[in-house]
């Protein structure tokens, strides 16, 4: 039988038990944290990374409690609506679901398992085994990403267990990532000088240009050699003579004598007149 004021006291009891949980795995992790760093100090990498996937494991359950735990919280502000629908709002359908998903998958928070019972009450068996199947996909995505059991990606170990060398001042690079920087970085170089049609693009004005350039010379120098042996040839002229006294080079040129009325001019054209009319 469902009853409102028990399924609020394991709300609540739920959100103290996830904040206690965050706290200790927070506390532990940091412990946690500075054995591997120890650990890659001493050049035991192999044994870091063993370690280091539960931190990321422990990590990701951290920040699936800090969810659960606003869940909580949502369903005691819009408590109004549990106690007067029978059937799940959809105000309150997300959390409802990710809650009733999430409690069989966190052993540590036994109040989950009550709050679970107490929805069957409300809500009935097959509304929690749907919830359970994700038949409606109304789950949170990000809370069953985190909630899966399966080894973390090799990339996020890396990462993770550069963080912690940084955090602890320990000089160690991962050495897989270095590797793929360097892959990357050499593709990068070949696709920008030669890869595809930018590498075209690059070449192909330099092949080109050259050549025409040549062609466009050696033409000028052609039609500047024919030119030259076509053009008349150049008249050599004597040199003025630099003993020539200044004052001779100087004096203005004598006026033209004005030409004086000849009498006898009348008559020379009459004869020129006279000879050319007998031809």
């Amino acid at each position: 039988m469902f009853q409102a004021n028990k399924l609020k006291v394991h709300l609540k009891l739920s959100i103290n038990r996830l904040k206690m949980l965050q706290a200790k795995k927070n506390s532990l992790g940091q412990h946690q944290r500075r054995e591997i760093a120890t650990l890659l100090d001493k050049g035991k990498e192999e044994s870091a990374r063993i370690r280091v996937e539960h931190i990321i494991r422990e990590d990701l359950l951290v920040e699936t409690m800090e969810m659960l735990e606003l869940y909580c919280d949502l369903l005691l502000a819009r408590f109004g609506l549990i106690e007067q629908y029978k059937e799940c709002d959809p105000g309150i359908s997300e959390a409802v679901n990710t809650l009733i998903w999430a409690a069989p998958r966190t052993d540590e928070v036994k109040e989950l398992a009550a709050v679970r019972d107490q929805f069957i009450a409300r809500y009935g068996k097959e509304f929690v085994m749907n919830a359970l199947d994700n038949v409606d996909q109304v789950v949170n995505d990000r809370v069953i990403h985190k909630l899966q059991v399966s080894a973390p990606d090799p990339y996020l170990v890396e990462r993770y267990l550069e963080e912690i060398a940084k955090s602890y001042d320990v000089p160690w690079t991962s050495s897989i990532l270095a590797a793929e920087e360097e892959e990357e970085e050499e593709d990068e170089d070949d696709t920008s000088s030669g890869g595809g049609g930018g590498g075209l693009a690059e070449t192909y004005p330099g092949e080109l240009e050259s050549p025409l350039l040549a062609d466009l010379k050696a033409s000028t120098t052609n039609n500047d050699s024919k030119s030259s042996e076509s053009s008349e040839p150049t008249i050599d002229l004597p040199e003025i003579p630099s003993n020539i006294p200044s004052n001779m080079k100087r004096s203005p040129a004598p006026a033209t004598p004005k030409p004086k009325d000849d009498p006898n001019d009348f008559d020379a054209l009459a004869k020129r007149l006279e000879a050319l009319k007998r031809r």
